[in-house]
Parts: C-alpha cells; sequence; structure tokens
C-alpha cells in the first residue's frame, strides 16, 4: 500500500502550484488529480513526513502543505537545482540550446526529507 507523503505548493490566487519552479516547471496540484513530473526532470518533490515539509515552509506564509499519495518508484537525489527561473531549471536538465558558461549552475542538496516520484495523487 502506498503510504501519504507530503507536497509543499505555493498558493497563486486559487490555484496550488510548485513552491519553487517557473514556466513550464511550474505544475499545478488541484484537488483529487494526478500530477505527473515533467519528462527528463528528476520527478515530482516531495517530503516524506510533515514535520519536514513544516520545517521547510517556515517564515513562507504563501506556501501550504497538501496529502498526496506517490505514483512510481521514489528517488532520493544529491543535487538539485539553486535557481528556480525556468531558463536555470532548462540548463539544470541539459538544455542544449542555452550556453551555460557564463551562468553559476552550482547545485545544492535537496531539503532533508525529499523525494521525488513520477508522479503524484492530490489528496487534498
Amino acid at each position: 500500500m502506498r503510504k501519504v507523503k507530503f507536497k509543499v505548493v505555493r498558493k497563486d490566487g486559487v490555484l496550488r502550484v510548485s513552491a519553487f519552479a517557473s514556466g513550464l516547471y511550474a505544475l499545478k496540484y488541484p484537488k483529487n488529480t494526478i500530477v505527473r513530473a515533467m519528462p527528463g526532470t528528476l520527478g515530482v518533490a516531495v517530503f516524506r513526513r510533515r514535520s519536514e515539509a513544516k520545517k521547510f515552509c517556515e517564515g513562507r506564509c504563501f506556501f501550504e502543505i497538501v496529502r498526496v499519495l506517490p505514483i512510481g518508484r521514489g528517488r532520493n537525489v544529491k543535487e538539485v537545482c539553486r535557481d528556480q527561473s525556468m531558463y536555470m531549471l532548462d540548463m539544470f536538465y541539459g538544455s542544449e540550446e542555452i550556453n551555460s558558461s557564463c551562468y553559476d549552475l552550482t547545485p545544492m542538496a535537496p531539503p532533508p526529507g525529499t523525494i521525488f516520484y513520477p508522479a503524484v495523487e492530490v489528496l487534498e
């Protein structure tokens, strides 16, 4: 049986979108839907425990924590993109159209408790 995980989303009016992503990478999280990661990305980032999600949200009043059920096999990663702009995410994911030589692509470690899934089912 799949175990509930916790997704941190940003409130954008009535929409809930990825907390730290922009453009095509900013996935929407309506209730009772299945959200799939963009092909070629790390996946949908969620937290294993609510306490880890709460700690990540500290001081950010425009964030919300929603319960999700993971779909597919989860994986841990050592590095994520430090910048959330669509341009920098394109570079991080290896877009060949962008010359990254003049940009700082220094990755960072993901927040503690983060795990990535190919898709999630939004429960609330």
